[in-house]
């Protein structure tokens, strides 16, 4: 599996300067053509750290509480990696859900988590995470990202 490079991908999606998470969801919404939801989801977690469910009208991207708004950050954008990777077409790997999880994703389409870790496609969404973290750290402190308000 050949996976297109990271940096050239963010490039095309955000444009070479700064970003928000508004901008990359709205971005990835009209890619998707589906509305993209950030859900935290408070139940139980197990060794997930985020997942993300598609259903026939919507994605949702769940997420647990943080006290880190860096790390929930990168999650969240772990996960919109895997969404962006997925309109290309490239295979994800199984998720590991627990029941209450399973419940909550029922009538999904697809879903994908954190679940096999050196995977290339895990890397590549990883990558993708470090390098969109970076474009919103970028941000000044007085335009901050709007999902951190």
């Amino acid at each position: 599996m050949v996976l297109p490079p990271v940096p050239e991908k963010v490039r095309e999606l955000c444009g070479g300067g700064t970003t928000s998470m508004k901008e990359v969801i709205d971005r990835l919404t009209v890619i998707c053509e589906k509305p993209i939801n950030l859900i935290e989801y408070k139940e139980s977690w197990g060794a997930l750290t985020a997942f993300k469910a598609e259903f026939e009208d919507r994605i949702n991207v769940y997420f647990p509480p943080q006290k880190s708004r860096q790390y929930k950050l990168h999650c969240i954008y772990h996960e919109l990696g895997h969404i962006y990777l997925e309109s290309f077409r490239i295979p994800m790997a199984l998720p590991d859900l627990s029941e209450e999880m399973l419940r909550e994703t029922a009538d999904a389409i697809s879903v994908t988590c954190r679940s096999v870790p050196n995977h290339p496609v895990e890397r590549w969404v990883e990558d993708f995470a470090f390098e969109m973290s970076k474009k919103t750290r970028a941000r000044s402190s007085s335009d901050p990202d709007p999902f951190l308000s």
